[in-house]
């Protein structure tokens, strides 16, 4: 699914491993700050099970399920979720923590309307063209229940890194081995297709500091639905005229009307066959 005329680095799933592996803590020891924010709407509005994409040494997976949350936790390095489960079984939440491999440019292996939330912290700017992201949006939107939450964060045009490194294509940028994706919020707005926005914010993070932005999105109350059952509903309405001929042939000539109200049903009938024709 690359997108012509990108051009890739190194793999960027040997890079995260190394890097993952040569740092136990390398994006900190507590949770992000937009994980803080993420858990208060996630509690206010009912969440419990969660998928992280992107867990990363999981600083964010261990703060959800501590706060009693059950975790979905996705990674493309298995040095990252074999770190995550270690740590959740030593931590003594592995019965809320389940943390497995998983490439995002591949299809979510899970069922339409799985989960009541989805959470990524800065995982959607990294080496992704935006037909990848687009493909990742509408698999996380399947996945989530209807009127589920999708919160995560992204690297903003804002950035000091922004335009900086070797530029590999679209707003995409190799700073110094990192390969980072860059997002104005039209372009959120755009990719948000079948979500409803409920809010965009900027915030900085760490010491650089990395310029964000905060994304919350809900799914429609028709998310979730399956394909063949929206085609069944559409085929039920395809129709209505044999609909209202079989009610016509089933009530008409039964004594389930008085006389009155069979004049007005064969009247209408008679209208609806001109509109018809």
């Amino acid at each position: 699914m690359n997108h012509v005329g990108i051009e890739y680095t190194e793999d960027q799933r040997s890079h995260w491993s190394r890097v993952y592996a040569a740092d136990a803590a390398f994006f900190g020891e507590g949770p992000s700050e937009v994980a803080r924010s993420a858990l208060a709407r996630f509690q206010a509005e009912g969440v419990e099970t969660v998928l992280e994409l992107g867990c990363g040494q999981g600083r964010d997976t261990f703060f959800f399920a501590q706060s009693g949350l059950r975790v979905t936790a996705l990674d493309y390095s298995p040095t990252a979720v074999e770190t995550v489960a270690a740590i959740a079984r030593a931590a003594g939440v592995s019965s809320r923590v389940t943390a497995r491999i998983h490439d995002l440019r591949q299809p979510l292996p899970f069922a339409d309307g799985t989960f009541d939330g989805c959470f990524s912290h800065m995982l959607l700017c990294m080496e992704l063209t935006t037909e990848e992201i687009a493909f990742a949006l509408g698999e996380i939107r399947r996945v989530l229940r209807p009127g589920g939450l999708n919160l995560f964060s992204v690297r903003s045009t804002f950035d000091k890194h922004y335009r900086a490194g070797v530029h590999r294509g679209e707003e995409i940028y190799d700073v110094g081995g990192f390969v980072v994706h860059f997002f104005s919020e039209e372009k959120i707005r755009r990719l948000a297709s079948g979500y409803d926005v409920v809010e965009i914010s900027r915030v900085e993070e760490g010491s650089l500091p990395r310029d964000l932005f905060v994304v919350t999105l809900r799914t429609s109350a028709a998310a979730g639905l399956h394909p063949d059952r929206c085609i069944q509903e559409e085929s039920t309405m395809a129709d209505p005229m044999t609909k209202f001929q079989e009610f016509f042939d089933a009530t008409y000539g039964t004594d389930a009307l008085d006389r009155k109200t069979k004049h007005l049903v064969a009247l209408g009938a008679s209208l609806a066959a001109a509109c018809d024709t």
